[in-house]
């Protein structure tokens, strides 16, 4: 496979700024924090969109229980963060993620740190 100059700068290009995005999980504790940047997001939605990440993340009742809330623009995005009971899994984090935004402005996976 033979690609050009411009085409891996562009493929790098995009590799950086993909990487910008992530949900992390500090788990090994009783109470994990976790913390999901997400970037491309205009400051002037995230409001809307943290509103519905707090308003989706009540249909989980593991999820109940949250403590230390944030969400704001960050960096050109939006970072949401949070700690919780280790019955509320990265699954529903990632759930929420998608009810909230139908993943318009990318998925999150979550991970273990």
């Amino acid at each position: 496979m033979h690609f050009t100059s411009t085409t891996l700068f562009a493929l790098a290009t995009f590799s950086a700024s993909a990487g910008a995005t992530y949900c992390n999980r500090a788990a090994g504790q009783q109470a994990p924090t976790y913390s999901i940047q997400v970037d491309n997001i205009a400051a002037d939605l995230v409001p809307g969109i943290c509103g519905g990440l707090w308003d989706n993340l009540k249909q989980f009742a593991d999820c109940i229980g949250v403590s230390s809330p944030g969400c704001e623009p960050r960096d050109g995005g939006l970072h949401w963060h949070f700690t919780n009971g280790v019955s509320c899994n990265k699954g529903m984090i990632e759930a929420t993620w998608w009810d909230a935004t139908q993943n318009k402005y990318g998925s999150i996976n979550c991970v273990d740190t």
